[in-house]
């Protein structure tokens, strides 16, 4: 796992991420951890949920913005809901996801993959092959087609769809 060495501070961005409507939680964490040992993929980031949390109160927007953890979180709500001190860790971490965008930060290719998906069938992931086979061995009905027009409608809107454009 490779850390990030950014230490470019910027003073406003605790004031940023506190000001958002979970943000006003930040400020109770004492570093216990607890966020990080619930998390499943802890592991695999390259900064764990509570040094997520030190980083922010730090100002250190950049290294957060360009760290893969923010984009690993899997929203299980496990840190949030194990926080003794009430922080909304995965709340925190969708808006550092928003910040980094606002940033223009490159998004990895499995989100921009997803969001592919999602215009593209209505679904983040497509079944597998697997998955089709079973259903078929189970004599289980096709799954239904989404209507994409909607999903469709709102990425367009939001400009989502410039993710899928983004090189």
């Amino acid at each position: 796992m490779k850390r990030i060495p950014n230490l470019n501070v910027d003073k406003a961005f605790f004031k940023e991420v506190k000001n958002s409507h979970t943000g006003r939680t930040l400020p109770y964490c004492y570093q216990c951890g607890t966020c990080s040992s619930s998390c499943p993929v802890a592991d695999e980031m390259d900064i764990r949920p509570h040094e997520m949390v030190e980083l922010i109160k730090l100002g250190l927007k950049e290294a957060l913005a360009q760290s893969k953890a923010i984009w690993q979180c899997s929203t299980c709500y496990m840190c949030t809901e194990r926080c003794p001190q009430g922080v909304q860790l995965t709340t925190i971490i969708l808006s550092l996801r928003d910040i980094a965008m606002r940033e223009g930060v490159t998004l990895p290719d499995a989100v921009k993959e997803s969001c592919k998906n999602l215009y593209d069938t209505g679904r983040l992931l497509p079944l597998s092959q697997f998955q089709k086979e079973r259903r078929v061995k189970l004599q289980l009905p096709d799954v239904p087609q989404v209507d994409t027009n909607p999903v469709q409608g709102v990425m367009n809107k939001i400009r989502a769809v410039n993710i899928l454009e983004a090189k």
